[in-house]
Parts: C-alpha cells; sequence; structure tokens
C-alpha cells in the first residue's frame, strides 16, 4: 500500500460455504426434505471479507485487518484473500476462538439451512491492543477506513473509540456499516450505513416504514452521536442519504429484480468508500453503490459486482463483444460462477425472457451467444431470421440479467464453448442432456449442464406461423 487512493477494512471476517443439491422428497425419519448433494466445493470470503474483495472489484485496493481462529477455516480464508487481486491482509490468530463461519444448504437457489459455527465473546484486551497497533501501521497510507461489524467479537467498544478518534485526528473518512443496537458505540464517525430494520432497531423498533421516519430517525442519530451521513439501504425502497445541513436524498432501487439480499450491504459500503476515494461526491458516491446493490441482490449468495457492471448498465452496447475480448475479461477478472447459453432468439418472446432470467439466477456472470443470420439460415432456412442479429443483440443487450452477448457464424457454439470453459451450460427442458452440445467437454473442467424449465406452447415458430394465418 504505497498511496493514498486505497481503503482499510477492519471486522468480523467470515467464510461463507455452499452446499448445493436436489430435493426430490420429503424424509420418512421426520418432515424435512432430504438434500441430494451435487456441490460441496462452494466457498466464499464473507463479512468483512466480502467488503474487501468488493473493494477490489470496484478498482481499488484494499488491506484487510481481522481475527480469525487457529484452524482449518482460518487457512481457507487466507487461500481466498491471496487469490484475490489487489487485496492485501493481516490476520490476527486467537486461539481460543473458533474462525466465523456459515454453511448454506441449498437447492434450486434457495436455502433450506443454514449452519454457524462461531465464537462471538469479546477478543481479549491483548489482541485488541495488536489490532490497534496493525491499524496504526496502515493508517497513513489511507484515505478511507471502513469499519465492518458483524457482531462477532473484534469491534470492542474501546477499540471503537480509539480507531474513530484516530481517524478524525489524521482527517480520514471511516465509515461504519453497523450490527448493533447501541449506535452510541460508533460515535463521531464520518458515515454509517444501516439498513432500515437497524436504523429502526437503534432509535424506534416500533415505527411504521416510510422516507419521513427514516430522514427523522437519522437526523437524530447525527444529533445525538456526532454523524456527518446516515446512508440506509431500504430494500426494495432503494437507498436513503441524510446528511448534516444538506437536501435529504431518496434513491429508488436499481434492482430488476430480488433474488438474495446476502451481501448487498457490504457491497453498497464498498461502492461508497470506492467512489470517495476516487474523488466523487457523496451522492454520486451513493448512486453509484445503490446501482451496485441492484446487480449484487440479484444474484444468489454474497458476490463481488465489478466496476465494469456498473458502467456497462448506462453503456449497453458494451455488452456485445469479441470472443478474443471475453477470454481476456474472464481471465482478468476471475469470474467463479459463469454461465452459458446460445440460440437464435428471433421474434423474443416471453419464454426467452423467462429462460434467460432462469439461467442467469444460476451463475454469476451469464454469457449469452447469439446465433449470427447466417448462422440461422442454417438452422431455420433462408427465411429466417425475422430480426437481423445487429437488432437481436441490441433488444438482449438491454435486459440487466445478462452480462455478455457473442455473436457466432457456427452452426454450433462448440468452439466457444472450449475457449470460455464456462461452470454451467444452461439449455431448455425440452432438451436431454444427452443432445446438449458441449455436454461432453463441460464435464472435464468439473461444469455441469442444467436444464430450465421452459414455458410450454412459446416459440417464434408458433408467432410467425400464427402472423400467416392472421390469427
Amino acid at each position: 500500500m504505497s498511496n493514498s487512493c486505497q481503503i482499510l477494512c477492519l471486522g468480523d471476517i467470515i467464510l461463507d460455504t455452499y452446499c448445493e443439491g436436489l430435493v426430490e422428497r420429503i424424509s420418512p425419519e421426520a418432515p424435512i426434505p432430504i438434500l441430494k448433494v451435487e456441490n460441496n466445493k462452494k466457498k466464499d470470503l464473507g463479512g468483512s471479507g466480502n467488503v474487501a474483495r468488493n473493494i477490489t472489484a470496484a478498482g481499488n485496493k484494499c488491506h484487510l485487518i481481522s481475527i480469525v481462529g487457529d484452524d482449518d477455516n482460518a487457512k481457507l480464508l487466507r487461500e481466498l484473500c491471496k487469490k484475490t487481486k489487489g487485496l492485501t491482509f493481516d490476520f490476527l490468530v486467537d486461539k481460543t476462538r473458533k474462525t466465523t463461519k456459515k454453511q448454506r444448504f441449498v437447492s434450486g437457489n434457495q436455502q433450506i439451512l443454514r449452519v454457524d459455527s462461531e465464537s462471538k465473546e469479546y477478543i481479549s484486551t491483548k489482541i485488541e491492543d495488536n489490532v490497534f497497533k496493525k491499524f496504526l501501521r496502515k493508517l497513513k497510507f489511507v484515505k478511507v477506513v471502513i469499519i465492518s461489524d458483524y457482531k462477532k467479537g473484534m469491534l470492542t467498544k474501546s477499540l471503537l473509540a480509539k480507531i474513530i478518534g484516530k481517524c478524525r485526528a489524521m482527517k480520514k473518512i471511516v465509515i461504519i456499516d453497523p450490527k448493533d443496537k447501541d449506535f452510541s458505540i460508533y460515535s463521531n464517525a464520518n458515515i454509517i450505513t444501516p439498513n432500515q430494520k437497524e436504523l429502526f432497531e437503534a432509535t424506534e423498533p416500533e415505527s411504521n416504514a416510510s422516507e419521513y421516519s427514516v430522514e427523522r430517525l437519522s437526523k437524530r442519530i447525527i444529533k445525538l452521536y456526532g454523524f456527518d451521513t446516515v446512508i440506509t439501504t431500504r430494500s426494495s425502497d432503494g437507498i436513503s442519504l441524510v446528511k448534516k445541513n444538506f437536501k435529504t436524498l431518496h434513491l429508488p432501487s436499481q434492482a430488476k429484480e430480488v433474488f438474495d439480499v446476502s451481501g448487498a450491504g457490504d457491497t453498497v459500503v464498498s461502492y461508497i468508500a470506492s467512489g470517495i476515494v476516487r474523488d466523487l461526491s457523496i451522492i454520486d458516491s451513493v448512486k453509484q453503490a445503490n446501482e451496485a446493490a441492484g446487480i449484487a441482490v440479484g444474484r444468489f449468495g454474497t458476490t463481488t459486482v465489478l466496476r465494469e457492471e456498473i458502467e456497462n448498465r448506462s453503456n449497453k452496447n458494451s455488452k456485445i463483444c469479441q470472443l478474443e475480448e471475453l477470454i481476456e475479461e474472464i481471465r482478468r477478472n476471475k469470474y467463479k460462477r459463469i454461465g452459458f447459453t446460445n440460440g437464435c432468439f428471433d421474434l423474443i418472446h416471453q419464454g426467452h425472457v423467462d429462460y434467460l432470467k432462469k439461467s442467469s439466477e444460476k451463475c454469476d456472470f451469464f454469457i449469452l451467444a447469439l446465433n449470427s443470420d447466417s448462422s440461422v439460415k442454417k438452422i431455420k432456412g433462408l427465411s429466417r431470421p425475422i430480426i437481423g442479429q445487429n437488432e437481436r443483440s441490441e433488444i438482449l443487450a438491454h435486459y440487466n440479467f445478462i452480462d455478455r452477448i457473442l455473436i457466432f457464424n457456427e452452426k454450433t457454439p462448440l468452439n466457444i464453448i472450449k475457449k470460455i470453459r464456462p461452470q454451467f451450460l444452461f439449455k431448455g427442458d425440452d432438451y436431454k442432456i444427452s443432445q446438449v452440445v458441449g455436454g461432453k467437454e463441460i464435464k472435464r473442467w468439473g461444469g455441469r449442464v442444467v436444464l430450465i424449465p421452459c414455458i410450454k406452447g412459446k416459440s417464434s415458430s408458433k408467432i410467425i406461423e400464427r402472423i400467416k394465418n392472421g390469427t
């Protein structure tokens, strides 16, 4: 960390793991589902780790300070941190504690159970002193400090007071992502980012949710605890920005569909900090964070949102790319759960949209290979396509659940699949797995074919036939 445009993050780190499978029946022993495990390999940085990796995804370098136990889960967290470009870290080992782990059991992207392993006792004075020493060594190199409190025992009241006091003295911006109901322990922080539930629990638990109540309660805690700014995430209602001597701003949610809110708050605080170090105004930083949150909640599990994805929302045509560009992007950003599908998508209809949305929900980065006009003619005949490839690709680029679009001339996308090496191949359930092009190849690198339920009776051919018959 050699320059000022960096972010320091302190807080409780969590190992997020996912056990994925299918539920096809209920146990005869008790009224509970039986999960047939298919994949137990997905592991991610959670808690303050998710904040840190979103900072790097936003294009900034981050240094993370946290507490772990002396166990295998701590080793996994170190490995994940080392694999995250732009992230450095200090983990202090407390042999009396467990490393916090959340294991989610999932069927069809629906959580059916979560098992937590953790220690929530506050750290000792000795470890607290060591954390503060690590913090002091890094503070001079940073512009923004994020305190990510998951209430797992790292952030004691005295440690928070020392960190916030030092940041204020050195004119560093300190941002709090709170979990404690007592906001007084965060007194004098510059920015605090509760969600609506956290704001109400810390002030008026019985209060009715509204823009007015959020504004009123935010102004109250600004006066009580010396905050400069309160930024409240309000789920499907968006984000509210309340600042001293400043007109309150309420931004509507940018989410097209809320699929999973896990880690959305981490994404927000990361992008606010990123905007500040890039010298954006607080309004523009919050707008950027709102865009990022809109992407994050449309995905399953804790996830990262790349700056490129936010920029793509403003420039839809940048989704349409060449194969070489896409391969380089995948290599550079190391996307973990790449999904792939292909098709003609001529005369786009409800069946197409439903299929593409369902596919995108099962991955983090969704690629659509679109048959070119010449390719469609080889498959459908000389009278097709009805809509040309440029128009088809531009229409599809406006759907937020599609990340990249390739136009290809071959009859099948096998060559593309081999070069991209996605983790998931999607096809409609009117196919058999044995019929899916690339199905054999994808198994070689540990991927799988996923058949997506289709809306029956919906097809471009039937629409064309109805037009011809005048019905």
